[in-house]
Order: structure tokens, then sequence, then C-alpha cells
């Protein structure tokens, strides 16, 4: 495999594309990145997780990566088994599946435990929509350890999946009805027209992604299944359970998008309660994907996000 390229989206500097087997010998594809050269103290400050959302692959996230090795952090990064060029448990490639959360989580502790020792101390874990869901169950269930982490649009909670469509998801995941699409999803991939994207403002960040799709279709993934939705609804209930994450003392920013549309921005409130150490924020005028917006609502992102990071990792003064 190699990394997918398109003009206007830069491979991060020294990134290496790395290949483990994860659960049930599927194959996952991951990436890691050094902290740049040119950083300040010339050795990294720390090391960054990234945890990339549902439908998304490492090549999307080539800017954000781009800005966390200026910062001084080592960045590691994976395809989710399902999705990007990682490999699939259904024979329809473009069916977003998980069996269970506890599967993506048991593969980046398999993959941490291969490269850990290339990743510097302290670790701050950045994780996006579903990404937050797989980050916080690997936090909850100690199959990673972090010093700090942030959260963007955190997929706590499903926008319009409530009662009798939960209860109907894990009806026929009980049954073995679990590889079928939901219902009404979107069973196919094509350019989406931007004027109607629920995801950013950004006409070059959103164009850019789709373009990455189109230049390689193994990329592509549509709608969700009903044993990815029955898998959601239950680890979302794990993270309600009395003290389930009291021990999770380390700094945690959660940023709620303003103009969301995809997660249920009330549940970001109701975690970060449950959380011993954490601040939120709602970022005006944010569409779901933070990190791909347009440029002052990602200055909004860096900001709280720095604040965490020189917390746990506090960056090295520039000498003249």
């Amino acid at each position: 495999m190699a990394f997918v390229h398109v003009p206007g989206n830069p491979e991060p500097e020294g990134a290496e594309e790395l290949s483990f087997e994860g659960r049930g010998g599927v194959k996952l594809r991951a990436l890691l990145a050094p902290a740049v050269r040119s950083y300040p103290a010339g050795a990294a400050r720390g090391s960054v997780i990234l945890f990339t959302g549902r439908t998304e692959f490492i090549e999307k996230y080539f800017e954000v990566i781009c800005d966390l090795q200026r910062r001084g952090f080592v960045v590691f990064c994976m395809d989710w088994r399902g999705q990007g060029l990682s490999g699939r448990e259904q024979k329809n490639p473009l069916k977003g599946h998980f069996n269970s959360f506890d599967d993506p989580v048991g593969d980046l502790y398999a993959a941490l435990r291969t490269v850990g020792d290339r990743l510097p101390r302290p670790h701050l874990v950045l994780a996006h929509s579903m990404g937050g869901a797989i980050a916080l169950r690997a936090l909850q269930t100690n199959k990673i350890a972090a010093d700090g982490a942030v959260f963007s649009a955190p997929m706590w909670g499903i926008a319009n999946v409530k009662g009798l469509a939960e209860d109907f998801a894990k009806f026929m995941a009980a049954i073995g009805m679990g590889g079928a699409f939901v219902p009404g999803v979107e069973t196919r991939w094509s350019k989406q027209n931007f004027k109607k994207n629920a995801l950013t403002h950004d006409p070059e960040r959103y164009a850019r992604a789709q373009g990455l799709v189109a230049a390689d279709r193994r990329l592509a993934l549509a709608g969700p299944t009903l044993g990815w939705v029955a898998a959601a609804i239950e680890v979302l209930e794990t993270f309600r359970q009395p003290s389930a994450l009291k021990h999770l003392r380390f700094p945690v920013a959660v940023m709620s998008a303003g103009e969301e549309a995809l997660v249920d921005n009330k549940s970001h409130g109701e975690i970060v309660a449950m959380l011993p150490n954490a601040r939120h924020e709602t970022i005006p005028g944010a569409r779901h994907e933070i990190m791909m917006e347009i440029d002052d609502i990602r200055d909004r992102f860096w900001t709280v996000f720095d604040e965490v990071a020189d917390q746990v990792a506090p960056r090295v003064p520039v000498t003249a």
C-alpha cells in the first residue's frame, strides 16, 4: 500500500505507512509521523494518538497531522477496521460495520504495543466523532494510557437515533441481521454537493476530502450497518455506568460544533460532568468536522488544543 495523494494535500514530513494484524486477522493500516526537524527543541515534546471518525482515513488528516508535527508532536493514526485502506469484515466494502467497539480498541492496543517505544511521553489523545467513542472506550478500559485528551464533536450520542430506532437495531443484530444497511442510508458512494453538506463551511477542505476518495475508491464508505448502530449503542451505554469514567483524571477538553447535525451535543455536557478534570466549549458557527472547518473556526480549535497540550507537554521556549 501507499498513501493516496491529491494536489493541495502534502504528505506529513517523514510519515511512515505501517501495517498490523488486528483481531480475527483483519489487516490494518496506520501512520507514524515524527515531530518536524524545525521544532525548537530538536526533539519531540510528546506524542499524539489521533482517532478519526466514521468513513474517515489517514490522508484526510494530513493537514491536521502537519499541524501537530509543527507543535513538536510525534503522531500515530490508524485506519479503523472496515474503513480507509484497512481490511473489511463485510463482503460489501462500502458497509460501515463493527461487531463491537471493543474490536477497534483491541486493534489499537495491539498496534501501540508494537510501536510504543517510538511514541515518546507524554501522550495526548485527539479524537473526532466516532473516534471519540473509540478513544473514550480505550481510556475507560485502560487499553491506552493518556496524559491529556481533546475531543472534537465526539460521538457520545447519535442525533436522531433514539427509542424505537435503538430497539430495532439491537433486535436485528441479535437475530443475525447486523450486517444489513440501516434502512434509508446511502448504499453507494458518490461525490456530494458542497451546498448540502453538514460537515464544514470550507469548500476547499471539503473538495479535498471528496477528491481523495475519487482518487482511490477503496477509501469509499457508505452508510452504517444495523450491527454498527447496535455496537455504538452498547458502547455509549457503558460510559454512563456509575463511576465508569472517574479514574480519568488528566486534563480533558471537549469541543462541540454550534451547527451540529450528526451527533448529540447534549451528550457532551453529560459526559463532561462525569469526568474529574474536563472542560466543555461550544464553537459557534462550526459544523461537525471542526478540524476541517474554515480557518477562523480551526484557530479556535487549536487554541483550546494548545491550552491542554501546554498543561501536559509544555512547549520549549524559542531562544535567540
